[in-house]
């Protein structure tokens, strides 16, 4: 039973029956289909990071050899133009991973590169279909070459992005473990001069201890006090630097 809706134009009134019962009202997966000597292949434009649906885009080939197309009027200059699109964007993603310095800029990347990567492996597959069905059509076979060379082109960007961001990660890292390195080190010079001095400002603050007088006047006890409370301050730091 032939669907109310369909993607395939009704103005495509000599398309096999026989195709028609095929698709229904949403594109479903890339892929072609031959009836009768009529080829329909059934694409996916360009998607962006967040769409939910696919948009179809379809190359019909009739038996004397003319294209039709749907979005795009053209022909099989419109099936070129569709995959000099995803070459184009491509391209920018490609810029974009270039100028990442960031981790937040490169997820943004494969955000956007996934997808496209795997819409290009649906094209792929497709064009491949295709140039079986059809095997005289040296159009056909261009573009499933292109259609290669676009699909590798993406796999390549999304690991070249992937490496930069496993990279950007580690250096972050890095910089992190060397920060915390030095804070540790300034809190252990920090805390040998609190062991240190700890002792001596006990005993002074304990025995409300202040030199009036000169040096030479000052009591026997204050410098047993203070001598004391060098000994046990420096006993007091090489245990904390033992203990580092």
């Amino acid at each position: 039973m032939k669907p109310d809706i369909q993607i395939i134009p009704k103005l495509w009134t000599t398309i096999p029956e026989a195709i028609r019962n095929r698709v229904g009202r949403e594109p479903g997966p890339q892929r072609a289909m031959l009836e009768e000597e009529h080829l329909l292949i059934i694409l996916h434009q360009i998607p962006g990071p967040d769409d939910a649906s696919r948009h179809p885009a379809l190359f019909w080939r009739q038996p004397d050899g003319s294209w039709k197309s749907q979005p795009d009027a053209g022909g099989v200059l419109a099936l070129q133009n569709h995959l000099a699109a995803f070459a184009a964007r491509l391209d920018e993603l490609d810029k974009a991973e270039h100028a990442a310095q960031t981790a937040t800029e490169y997820h943004k990347v494969l955000e956007a590169i996934a997808p496209v990567l795997r819409s290009s492996r649906g094209l792929h597959r497709a064009l491949q279909q295709a140039r079986e069905f059809v095997k005289a059509d040296r159009d056909l076979i261009n573009l499933r070459d292109s259609a290669a060379s676009i699909e590798r082109n993406a796999e390549l960007l999304l690991q070249d992005a992937q490496f930069g961001l496993n990279f950007t990660v580690a250096k972050q890292a890095e910089t992190q473990a060397q920060s915390a390195q030095r804070m540790a080190n300034t809190s252990h010079r920090l805390n040998v001069l609190a062991a240190l001095f700890l002792p001596l400002t006990a005993l002074t603050g304990l025995f409300s201890m202040s030199v009036r007088a000169d040096i030479a006047d000052t009591p026997v006890n204050f410098w047993l006090i203070a001598c004391t409370g060098v000994v046990v301050g420096l006993v007091l730091s090489s245990i904390v630097v033992a203990r580092r």
